[in-house]
């Protein structure tokens, strides 16, 4: 009987040492993006308020935001294919200083914050005449555009447009940045990093036969041949999600930005 107890003991003892507990805070304006070292095998949420989902292309990320503000404390928990748990300490944040958590080192690690005060530049951006046309995504009668890709300086200006022709308006969460391989392969190992935003002018949430504009700025980008970087827009507390995808070219032949 003495044996059974020690070894439930060490058993939950293991567990508790897996267990990572952290505070997460979310806004209803921004997604929140937590990125995990291994595929996810389980995602509780313990509260109507929050939205979660994981992100279908990389099934280690998943993106979370708040639905409507909420005045107390509440729990988010994940279990990886590894065995690892995550819990977290949910509470609201108008304007959260940390849109993603990088997990795949074993512990926290959150990238830069995103400031909210745009850039200097970023109206100017916005007003130039849309000269890409191939980096799209259609459907759901929404079309969600990169018109340009500028630099100055050594900061990139990414500039969004999602025009709505369907009679629900489109609420846009945070977009997410992320260099991927161009081709994935089960024999080879998958490259994928996550880029923070430095600064965002502007939203792409749309009213019905309306059109709206971004403009993400963030550091230098350099991508090999066999590299890409996909912009990842999720709808909030919908499914219409779209993906854009920019190949090597396309970042090498940004315009300049005087």
């Amino acid at each position: 009987m003495k044996r059974i107890a020690l070894l439930a003991f060490a058993i939950l003892a293991t567990v508790s040492l897996k267990a990572q507990t952290d505070t997460l805070r979310l806004s209803t304006l921004y997604t929140t993006h937590l990125i995990f070292q291994s595929e996810l095998a389980y995602v509780d949420i313990s509260n109507k308020a929050i939205a979660a989902k994981i992100v279908d292309s990389s099934k280690n990320i998943l993106a979370i935001k708040a639905k409507y503000p909420f005045d107390y404390t509440t729990t988010v928990s994940a279990l990886e294919s590894d065995g690892n748990m995550h819990t977290y300490i949910v509470c609201f944040d108008d304007s959260p200083s940390d849109l993603v958590i990088d997990l795949r080192n074993g512990s926290p690690r959150k990238a830069a914050s995103v400031q909210r005060s745009p850039s200097v530049q970023a109206p100017e951006v916005a007003q130039q005449r849309q000269r890409l046309f191939h980096i799209a995504d259609t459907k759901y009668h929404l079309t969600v555009c990169c018109e340009e890709i500028l630099v100055s300086n050594d900061v990139t200006h990414f500039v969004l447009s999602l025009r709505n022709r369907s009679g629900i308006s489109f609420e846009c969460g945070e977009a997410a940045f992320m260099v991927e391989s161009r081709k994935r392969s089960r024999r080879s190992l998958d490259y994928q990093k996550t880029l923070p935003s430095k600064s965002r002018y502007g939203t792409l949430s749309t009213a019905p036969s309306k059109t709206s504009k971004v403009v993400y700025t963030m550091d230098k980008i350099t991508l090999s041949n066999d590299q890409v970087l996909r912009i990842y827009l999720y709808e909030t507390g919908g499914s219409r999600n779209f993906v854009l995808t920019l190949t090597a070219k396309d970042i090498n032949n940004a315009g300049r930005l005087l």
